[in-house]
């Protein structure tokens, strides 16, 4: 049963032609970025040193020295990068008194680039998903294969359970695929180095409350987008299980992705902090984990909280009972065996 539902999947136009899309997005121009890089490698290899020379706490006189040879490895033209940096560590410098932690200093480009990349390519899948697995169960039901596929007593577990499965491994591989793609950028280009910096190095993170380095936060950021882009995979197959066409599936799950904007919730509720909050929250939003890491920490008692812990172990929790919900309770109310 599972090589008849692969194949009526693979079959159709529009999954082959989304797939490639995403390769060529993904792979390629991964692959071609790795390559326009290679000429500049060895200027990349001593950045990297001169950068993790510096590993360790950072403290304004490691700032200094830092900038004092940065400054000699510039190109004539580099003098914008060196300005730039320079502005960025004084940011730094300035909030230490305030920020509550260590932060360790080390080098960063590359991992930072990578991680916004994966987190890029990581939100292409919820579209797939809601455009390719909306009618997952509908168009069986739209030409009479549902009837018979489900008339025998097990014809109904079996062949929900088969386009399951196929939706989550289609879903995960290129979930998979994303990641390896990734790893082998930032083994190439950095061998590892780097991954213990704290993320407050990247520009928009700098007053960031959270105390992660940025091998830890890509890790973060993978569990995060597993558990939203399963999420949104789950809202996808209860509304084609639920829905007559794949119209009303399509419609409901890609609300659920892009309804949940700030330019449309700023319609409805006028309190900006309210709209940054609801939208860090939802399920397409949390794979951009930054969103969580600008986030105020709760407060509870004498024990501060981040808001990136507390949506791991919510939609853990969550996708776990959709699930029960979908298999323990939804496929036994419907009436599906065949008159």
């Amino acid at each position: 049963m599972f090589y008849l539902e692969a194949y009526k999947f693979f079959k159709r136009k529009s999954v082959c032609i989304l797939l490639i899309g995403i390769f060529f997005l993904v792979v390629v121009l991964t692959i071609g970025n790795i390559l326009y890089l290679i000429p500049n490698y060895g200027e990349i290899q001593e950045e990297i040193e001169t950068y993790e020379k510096y590993n360790g706490k950072f403290t304004r006189e490691t700032a200094e020295a830092f900038l004092k040879e940065y400054k000699e490895i510039l190109s004539s033209g580099g003098i914008k990068d060196f300005e730039s940096e320079n502005a960025h560590l004084k940011m730094l410098t300035d909030i230490l008194p305030d920020i509550g932690f260590d932060i360790v200093f080390g080098y960063y480009e590359q991992w930072l680039i990578t991680l916004v990349d994966s987190i890029n390519q990581m939100q292409y899948i919820p579209v797939f998903v809601a455009i390719v697995f909306s009618g997952i169960f509908t168009y069986d039901k739209s030409c009479g294969m549902q009837e018979i596929m489900l008339s025998s007593r097990n014809g109904r577990k079996k062949c929900t359970k088969t386009k399951v499965l196929l939706a989550f491994l289609v879903t995960n591989s290129i979930f998979l695929l994303i990641i390896l793609i990734a790893v082998f950028r930032i083994f190439i280009l950095t061998q590892g180095r780097g991954w213990n910096s704290s993320i407050q190095l990247a520009l928009w993170l700098y007053d960031s409350s959270l105390d992660m380095s940025f091998g830890v936060f890509w890790l973060h950021t993978l569990l995060l987008s597993f558990l939203a882009i399963n999420s949104i995979l789950l809202v996808t197959l209860t509304a084609s299980f639920l829905s007559k066409n794949p119209e009303t599936a399509m419609c409901i799950s890609l609300g659920v992705l892009f309804l949940l904007r700030p330019d449309v919730l700023d319609i409805f509720i006028a309190d900006k902090a309210v709209i940054s909050k609801i939208v860090s929250l939802t399920p397409y939003n949390i794979i951009n984990a930054s969103n969580l890491a600008q986030q105020t920490p709760m407060i509870i008692g004498r024990s501060t909280i981040q808001w990136i812990y507390i949506v791991e172990v919510v939609y853990s929790l969550l996708l776990v009972a959709g699930g029960i919900f979908f298999f323990r309770k939804l496929i036994k109310q419907q009436k599906y065996f065949a008159s």
